[in-house]
């Protein structure tokens, strides 16, 4: 396995710190990972070792206001801020394409990266072969407009690049409260206590976001409508039942559901009895790890494999405001 740092240019200038994992042969496929709010793409290289193992290149990345090295650490932009993260995937995206020509090219994205993703595909999504989501939920349209509006007034306020505690509180605060009695404050994370404290003590990660990267990334949401996709594209959902995010299951569910229903052919959804957010650091990581091997180009489609859905729960900001 040869590894590779790399620095790419965005539009704007802003430089993209790159990590490509390459197999010693030639790789079947490519995996590009868009990561999620509040940690960075250095978190995926256990897991981008493994798939290099078995023949898939992997490329890692930051997103803007995220990583070693950001500028503004958790501020996308002062301007365009969704528009700018989407277009910085783009030139990830182009940049694989372009270092393993003929390589088919899946895009994982997780939580915030899931949304990423799928505002790229709705763009661009004749440069990917699969579209992977972890963690993601379904469009809350009219709660995201009332958590829109809020959020802009705190702007107007304190300014975009105020990191705001009280939407931090309002959001992740209430995805922890669901596992009380809770051990730390991101329990909610996952269930190995190991992987909750790396998250806690890694300097790069759980960052407080800013007002204006609240405000893009619920625009970018908005932005989202499956009737758009490419209806050839393949599209895997995954998560656990008690992941908060993906409202334990009811969320992730009605987003599989409302895909299918916009004429995407090929859809499948898995989840895993138990997990939390981060199916790919849960306790039985080696299970999800080789389910995501099977999701990727040229394996065979794994089968929508779904569990009872658990208690309604407050889904990510797109309950922002509510209750």
């Amino acid at each position: 396995m040869r590894k590779q740092t790399l620095q790419l240019t965005s539009t704007d200038h802003h430089q993209i710190t790159v990590t490509v994992f390459e197999p010693d042969l030639a790789p079947r496929c490519c995996l590009v990972i868009s990561h999620g709010m509040a940690e960075h793409g250095d978190r995926y290289a256990g897991l981008a070792h493994w798939l290099a193992d078995q023949g898939v290149a992997v490329v890692t990345y930051h997103h803007r206001g995220h990583g070693p090295g950001s500028a503004h650490p958790g501020h996308y932009a002062d301007r365009q801020g969704w528009h700018r993260v989407v277009q910085d995937l783009h030139q990830v995206v182009s940049h694989t394409r372009a270092q393993f020509p003929g390589c088919p090219v899946a895009l994982l994205g997780h939580s915030m990266g899931s949304f990423i993703a799928q505002s790229y595909i709705q763009q661009h999504g004749d440069l990917i072969d699969t579209l992977i989501l972890s963690a993601t939920n379904r469009i809350h349209r009219s709660q995201l407009k009332v958590s829109l509006g809020l959020v802009s007034l705190i702007r107007m306020l304190r300014g975009q690049r105020h990191p705001s505690k009280t939407i931090s509180k309002l959001t992740f605060g209430k995805f922890n409260r669901q596992f009380q009695p809770a051990r730390t404050t991101c329990d909610w994370l996952s269930r190995d206590p190991e992987q909750v404290d790396r998250y806690l003590t890694d300097p790069h990660c759980g960052l407080e976001c800013s007002v204006g990267l609240w405000q893009d990334f619920i625009g970018g949401m908005l932005s989202i409508d499956p009737r758009h996709w490419r209806t050839d594209l393949p599209v895997h959902l995954f998560a656990g039942t008690d992941d908060p995010v993906g409202e334990k299951g009811k969320g992730i569910r009605k987003h599989f559901q409302a895909i299918r229903e916009a004429g995407v052919h090929q859809v499948t959804l898995r989840l895993f009895d138990g997990g939390r957010h981060e199916m790919l650091n849960e306790t039985n990581a080696d299970d999800v790890w080789h389910f995501l091997l099977q999701c990727l180009p040229g394996q065979a489609m794994p089968q929508s494999q779904t569990a009872q859905a658990q208690t309604d729960t407050t889904g990510m900001v797109s309950g922002l405001f509510s209750g």
